[in-house]
């Protein structure tokens, strides 16, 4: 027996009903496990947000102290820019005393700066950070790897400066890269934090502790910065350039256009819930659901099931039945009914296969019977015509008697080939054509006769119901085609046959030469009988007469069995 489709299994289907009945309890779980897992997982945003502004408290007083510094140089810059000779005297003094900046300048819309606290004059323009400071004029921190006016990497806190409440240039105050942190204190509080920068909402890095160029990496893939810049503090997870998933926490300088971005490891205790899957409880109860029942019906079912189609399979395979199998305490009686219910039908099996052979052996004892009867009566009228034959006088008759002698010997070719018919009752009418073609051109050969002949037929399977008429048509056209047939230009004749298919459509065509001589002498009587052999088949003849060549083209569909009706 072949295996049908794999979702008609028992137990697959099982587990689906199980699975849909178990699915309501599954969402359940699954949502109430993501409840949990979403407030935890906000728990800890908040604790790492905490964290964040606890590690970046170092970062946030120097830029607070740097933007107050700004501001208060700004509020006396008019003073310094009437006398820029003594800006050098009085910033420079705070910037000793200051060692957390390196460089404090008045910086003109012109570029060029003359109040500073180096007392230098320095051309600023064509500095990027300068024609970014002039386009926005507000409140920037910018970055200076460079370091154009102190020679070191910077970031410069500007605040923007108006006189007459006009827009005149900014107080930029440098902090150098040194000036921070490049380690992060109480190491044990902070564990798991990658990487503690500042950016401003241009999404420029502003300090790394790590250094700017190792913080690159550690950046989420896939975002801007300038995208995370917020008024709120905020945290998420996402990978970062590395491929590496990491928690990101954001937030917020008050006062400053700057944001902390700190970098934790997923693995980190503090900062992360629980990596169990929502979904986990939920597919443990369905696994163990799932295997509980499987074992029950394995043990209550499907083992005694495969038994019963064991022992089906070997009946069908060598008819023998077997005892029953003795039921265990755990058998369902169900079964037990089923298995006597088949030890019953295969015993009726038996006895009604036993009947319908001894039925079939006396059919088959008849049918032969009846062949043997019709055999013998076709070589009865063949013996009968063939002492007419002998007994005729007249040429005329003798020839007459002979096509009907080889009418009714076709006849019995056809029943031959019947009874020998191992095809549902059909005959390869190819092999019927052949044999009635090559005895027909034995007697053109036989009177010493050159004969080219040449077939071309295919093995076509016919009912009898065709396979008659059209081996009649066949024997009279091969008749008729070998009586005119002559030679030509010194060559013996030719006779072509040939019988093709193609789908359901069946063609024969049977061409012969035709002598100089050309007996004309013809009853007619052929022609008839093959236009209605033909109309017997549903087909059409064509006939080709030259003064050289001859022939037939009869064409006809290959008809499907049509059982007669019976009689009741």
């Amino acid at each position: 027996m072949t295996p049908g489709p794999w979702y008609k299994k028992l137990s697959v289907q099982l587990i689906a009903l199980l699975t849909l009945a178990l699915l309501p309890l599954g969402a359940v779980a699954i949502f109430q496990t993501n409840r949990v897992a979403a407030e935890t997982d906000a728990n800890a945003g908040l604790a790492l947000l905490s964290l964040t502004e606890a590690a970046a408290r170092r970062e946030q007083i120097l830029i607070e102290r740097a933007i107050g510094t700004a501001r208060l140089f700004r509020s006396i810059a008019p003073a310094f820019l009437e006398e820029p000779e003594n800006c050098a005297s009085q910033l420079a003094p705070f910037i000793e005393t200051n060692p957390q900046y390196s460089f404090i300048a008045v910086i003109p819309q012109s570029g060029i700066v003359e109040c500073s606290s180096s007392g230098e004059i320095i051309n600023l323009n064509g500095v990027d950070t300068f024609a970014e400071l002039m386009s926005t004029q507000e409140p920037a921190i910018v970055v200076d790897r460079n370091g154009h006016a102190s020679g070191e990497s910077v970031f410069v806190v500007s605040e923007p400066l108006e006189l007459d409440g006009a827009f005149a240039g900014f107080v930029s105050v440098s902090i150098p890269h040194r000036s921070l942190p490049a380690y992060i204190e109480n190491n044990d509080q902070y564990e798991g934090l990658v990487e503690l920068m500042t950016f401003n909402q241009a999404g420029t890095v502003l300090t790394a502790r790590g250094g700017l160029d190792a913080a690159t990496p550690e950046l989420p893939a896939g975002l801007e910065l300038a995208g995370l810049f917020s008024t709120q503090s905020q945290t998420f997870r996402a990978d970062n350039r590395r491929g590496l998933e990491r928690r990101y926490s954001v937030v917020p300088i008050p006062g400053s256009p700057t944001s902390v971005l700190a970098i934790w490891e997923l693995d980190n205790a503090v900062s992360l819930p629980a990596k169990i899957s929502p979904a986990i409880f939920p597919l443990l109860m369905w696994l163990a659901s799932m295997g509980v029942a499987m074992l029950a019906m394995n043990t209550l079912v499907i083992r005694h099931l495969s038994r019963i189609r064991r022992k089906m399979d070997a009946f069908a395979d060598d008819r023998n039945t077997h005892r029953a199998y003795a039921p265990t305490t755990l058998f369902p009686i169900e079964i037990e009914m089923l298995e006597e219910n088949f030890a019953r039908m295969s015993e009726e099996i038996l006895r009604d296969e036993a009947g319908m052979e001894n039925a079939v052996r006396e059919k088959g004892v008849l049918v032969k019977e009846i062949h043997h009867r019709v055999k013998n009566n076709l070589q009865l009228i063949s013996s009968i015509i063939n002492m007419q034959i002998r007994n005729a006088e007249a040429d005329e008759t003798k020839t007459v008697l002979r096509r009907i002698q080889d009418r009714v010997l076709s006849l019995a070719t056809i029943h031959r080939d019947l009874y020998q018919s191992q095809d549902g009752g059909r005959v390869n009418a190819g092999n019927l054509l052949t044999e009635i073609v090559e005895k027909s051109a034995e007697l053109v050969t036989g009177e010493g006769r050159d004969l080219d002949l040449q077939m071309q037929i295919d093995p076509v399977l016919l009912y009898p119901d065709q396979a008659v008429p059209l081996s009649l048509v066949v024997s009279e056209a091969a008749t008729n085609a070998l009586k005119h047939i002559g030679a030509q230009s010194g060559r013996g004749g030719t006779f072509e046959v040939r019988l093709t298919q193609d789908g359901t459509t069946c063609t024969l065509v049977m061409t012969n030469s035709v002598g100089v001589k050309r007996s004309r002498d013809s009853t007619g009587l052929g022609s008839k009988l093959m236009k209605a052999f033909a109309m017997q088949l549903g087909g059409t003849i064509d006939i080709d007469d030259t003064d050289d060549r001859y022939s037939l083209t009869l064409q006809f569909n290959a008809d499907d069995f049509q059982p007669e009706a019976r009689d009741y």
